[in-house]
């Protein structure tokens, strides 16, 4: 989403808050996952075209949900520097300076992990920090492990046509289990990441994950999420 704006010498200026653009996309692309995988399983022939779409849905949909978190909160120093009073989260301007001139001032500290710069604007608005044994960030902290297995991914072999009673799953596994089912298109005997992670749970898990977290994080500052009026558009089937 753009916001376009005159400011006092009626110069046109505009800004473009990618995060919105991720949460909507991850919710779409959520919704296709589903289209295909909705009253299907491993029972049935499906051709190989559409497990490989199903698939790219699956694996983008997480890799925008991951997105949306890490645009937030770089949107959130950069909207105070370049907005200054005017910025979308109605931070009151002498706070609004303070991240201005933190961002400004440390280059280098967009680089840090995503979850440090949330502490860390939270710290310099002194309001609390973010809850680690909470649900919501919980689940992005697993979102983020996720996200990094897909895009870091180390190949495995594994021994196919065991049941998952059979299995021993790792600690991740067990942690993703819970959170998601596995993908309906691929037997119990495939390999639990990436064959069973990859579907509509997972992705319309990974998209409610990230509003979740994020609206979490609108409300220790004390306002409406700038993507209130999109809402509707991140319905994940």
């Amino acid at each position: 989403m753009s916001l376009i704006s005159f400011n006092e010498s009626l110069e046109i200026t505009i800004r473009t808050y990618l995060s919105m653009t991720y949460l909507t996309s991850a919710a779409l692309l959520a919704k296709k996952a589903f289209a295909i995988e909705d009253g299907r399983n491993f029972k049935d022939r499906i051709n190989t075209s559409v497990h490989e779409e199903h698939q790219a849905y699956s694996t983008a949909a997480i890799m925008m949900s991951a997105a949306a978190v890490e645009a937030f909160v770089n949107e959130l120093f950069a909207e105070c520097r370049d907005a200054g009073t005017k910025n979308q989260l109605n931070i009151p301007p002498a706070k609004a300076e303070v991240l201005a001139r933190f961002w400004t001032d440390e280059p280098k500290f967009e680089r840090k992990p995503v979850f440090e710069k949330y502490d860390r604007a939270l710290a310099l608005l002194n309001l609390p920090a973010l809850d680690r044994s909470s649900e919501p960030f919980k689940a992005a902290s697993e979102l983020f492990e996720l996200r990094n297995g897909l895009m870091h991914y180390k190949m495995f072999t594994h021994e196919v046509g065991k049941e998952p009673g059979e299995q021993t799953p790792d600690d991740v596994e067990q942690k993703l289990q819970a959170y998601f089912v596995d993908n309906q298109l691929t037997g119990p005997g495939n390999p639990y990441f990436p064959d069973r992670v990859l579907g509509h749970g997972a992705a319309e898990w990974s998209a409610k994950t990230a509003v979740a977290f994020l609206d979490r994080f609108c409300q220790l500052l004390g306002t409406t999420p700038p993507y209130e009026h999109l809402r509707s558009t991140f319905a994940t089937r």
